[in-house]
């Protein structure tokens, strides 16, 4: 995701509070903030759960949400959260 302009600090904010909110759930092994080495203003976040059952607990949980709705704001349209599971 980018931040819109001058939102930076918010959204890292933001994101470290669902960082800290998804780590607390159960199943779910690590969770990661990221930047890339480039100038492009963009931050990742990637967590990895136990299972499918576990990510989707964690994706329902009022906080994580209200978190999640509060980040959209803060970034550029068209961010959108993808999740990937095993095959």
């Amino acid at each position: 995701m980018k931040p819109r302009r001058g939102e930076d600090a918010r959204v890292e904010e933001l994101l470290r509070k669902l960082d800290e909110a998804v780590a607390a759930t159960p199943g779910c092994q690590v969770t990661y903030l990221m930047r890339p080495h480039d100038d492009s203003g963009e931050i990742a976040r990637l967590a990895i759960y136990d299972s499918e059952e576990a990510a989707e607990h964690a994706a329902n949980d009022t906080h994580i949400m209200a978190l999640r709705s509060e980040i959209h704001l803060c970034v550029e349209p068209g961010h959108i959260e993808r999740a990937f599971f095993t095959i």
